[in-house]
């Protein structure tokens, strides 16, 4: 691509970084459906932003997850159903991992202090 304006350099500087951004989420999102899939949920949709999972026991997982500080989405109609949004950082997907371990196991409050969302 040519840069004839000054505008140019600004506007392919931030085309890099935005799609930089794009990879890393959609890294993100496969390292969530992971995490969902090890937990027993199956993603049934979603975007780079967010995954649509059906989980056995949705609402015993939806308390677990709230009274963790971790907040998804459940859906009325659809009991089975949760959605959850990207962890933003570290302590965040660790929370998150704590909490579905396949066991059930995750003690809560244990690892508030290493300061998650």
């Amino acid at each position: 691509m040519a840069l004839t304006h000054p505008g140019d350099a600004v506007l392919a500087e931030e085309l890099c970084f935005y799609g930089l951004k794009s990879a890393e989420r959609a890294a993100d999102a496969g390292r969530l459906d992971r995490m969902l899939a090890r937990a027993g949920c199956a993603v049934v949709g979603g975007t780079s932003l967010f995954r649509l999972a059906r989980c056995p026991d949705a609402a015993a997982l939806f308390r677990r997850l709230g009274e963790a500080g971790i907040f998804v989405r459940r859906f009325a109609e659809r009991p089975d159903l949760l959605r959850f949004g990207l962890p933003a950082g570290k302590d965040q997907w660790c929370r998150l991992s704590r909490i579905l371990k396949p066991d059930g196991s995750a003690p809560l409050g244990q690892g508030e202090d290493e300061g998650g969302a």
